[in-house]
């Protein structure tokens, strides 16, 4: 799972060095980062790959993740009166069997927010799971696929997180993978920090954030 999160993360070097307009051109810039990043493109679909690309080139890798969602909370966290509840274990800090659990964790975070307009039907699944079989990744296509099968259910996701500092990188890296243009996104991001139970100004920092790396330069 750290390798397809750091493929995902990846991706935005490939796109923003290909460029392009055609659905070609777009998937050959995204397999540049890797086959999860081949993936994610046929999830966002032709409107939102660049976008896509040009947020998660600015954040710099899945390390760099970790280390701007810790900030975040950090930020925070020092305008609070109550001390933070345990110690916060930021991703870029973790590694062996820890590490797998919080990447596979994100990656499903980012599918998840990435289908949350609904658009992602029968044909669109077989398309991505054709796309990772034909490239020799089986195991891969069967995760992303068990992944899309599942209903969209934040709840789920925040029953994984343990602390405040792990669910500013989960909405983080949800905020990244989906483009807020429709009531859909919206009302899953809002249910997501709920169910994450983000402070409001701590959700708001981390919007704002998404928002400047989205922002042409």
């Amino acid at each position: 799972m750290k390798q397809m999160l750091e493929q995902l993360m990846g991706a935005g070097k490939g796109w923003l060095n290909d460029g392009g307009d055609t659905r070609k051109a777009q998937m050959k810039g995204m397999a540049q980062g890797g086959l999860a990043a081949g993936a994610m493109a046929l999830l966002l679909g032709n409107k939102n790959i660049r976008k896509y690309g040009t947020k998660v080139a600015a954040v710099g890798g899945a390390a760099a993740l970790g280390g701007l969602a810790y900030k975040l909370y950090q930020d925070w966290q020092q305008n609070q009166s109550a001390p933070a509840a345990g110690t916060p274990h930021p991703l870029n800090e973790l590694a062996g069997a820890e590490l797998d659990a919080r990447a596979s964790l994100l990656v499903r975070a980012m599918v998840a927010a990435a289908r949350a307009d609904g658009h992602i039907d029968d044909a669109e699944r077989l398309k991505i799971q054709q796309y990772l079989t034909e490239q020799g990744q089986s195991d891969a296509a069967r995760w992303i696929d068990a992944e899309l099968a599942r209903p969209l259910d934040p709840q789920a996701l925040a029953r994984e997180v343990t602390d405040m500092e792990q669910a500013t990188e989960v909405y983080l890296a949800s905020l990244l993978a989906v483009e807020v243009d429709h009531f859909m996104e919206r009302g899953y991001l809002d249910e997501l920090a709920r169910a994450l139970k983000l402070d409001d100004s701590l959700k708001t920092s981390i919007e704002r954030q998404v928002a400047q790396l989205g922002a042409p330069g």
